[in-house]
């Protein structure tokens, strides 16, 4: 059972890789567009998937199946996969500075930050710093209400 857990995570991230690189097929792009279309981004995702889980898959580590599994199902992953769910399904709906900054308060929180300052701080400047980055160096425009 060595090596299993390795082996099995990295075809599954290989696999998922594989299958958004071929949805990536289907985003629409205009062909006027002269900088970084909507594919760039997913494709650029898809390959890293790709390649992290050809190497995780090729050279695995002595870690048992059931020490994997029961990082996966730790009560804090489960809850920051479903706060990250949410964010991924609300996302085209919530003005994207807000949603982001809730959502990293929210992944902070169930990961054990409880100092203010940060608990402040590093939503607003994450949120920010991705709404800058996105909105000015790779004009790609976020759901905003304002």
């Amino acid at each position: 059972m060595f090596r299993l857990s390795d082996r099995l995570a990295g075809g599954a991230v290989l696999l998922g890789g594989a299958v958004l690189l071929a949805g990536t097929a289907f985003i629409d792009i205009n062909e006027l567009q002269s900088d970084l279309t909507a594919r760039f981004f997913p494709t650029l995702v898809s390959l890293g998937l790709i390649f992290c889980g050809a190497l995780l898959a090729a050279r695995p580590s002595e870690r048992l199946l059931t020490s994997s599994l029961g990082a996966l199902f730790n009560q804090r992953a489960l809850l920051s996969a479903t706060l990250f769910l949410i964010y991924c399904l609300t996302f085209r709906y919530v003005d994207f500075r807000i949603s982001t900054a809730l959502f990293v308060f929210a992944v902070m929180w169930v990961l054990g930050a409880r100092r203010p300052l940060e608990l402040i701080l590093t939503p607003v400047l994450v949120s920010a710093s991705v709404f800058i980055l996105f909105r000015f160096a790779f004009n790609v425009l976020l759901p905003v209400w304002i």
